[in-house]
């Protein structure tokens, strides 16, 4: 090898760490951007998401509150309920299909 080759391989492997930092920096600058709009936009959205979970927790405790009224109400029929339940899902998850 001549050392203007040497000097030109140099030469292009500088050139391309360089622009390689400059791609760096630049997609650096957009994660963090966009990061920042994410943890905005998620931020703007946390009262929905707030308000949403007060919502569905009501609304779970007014089921489970209907469902324990039913089930003093009709002890038997529940029981026979579930053990059908149970029977049904052995009975097609204890296949042996081959």
């Amino acid at each position: 090898m001549s050392k203007d080759s040497i000097k030109s391989l140099s030469e292009a492997i500088a050139k391309l760490e360089t622009m390689s930092q400059a791609k760096t920096e630049k997609v650096r600058e957009h994660i963090e951007r966009d990061y920042e709009e994410i943890k905005s936009a998620l931020d703007d959205m946390r009262p929905y998401f707030d308000d949403l979970k007060s919502k569905v927790e009501a609304e779970a405790q007014a089921t489970k509150t209907q469902v324990e009224a039913k089930v003093k109400e009709s002890p038997w029929l529940t029981i026979g309920i579930v053990g059908l339940v149970a029977f049904f899902l052995g009975l097609f998850l204890g296949r042996k299909d081959k």
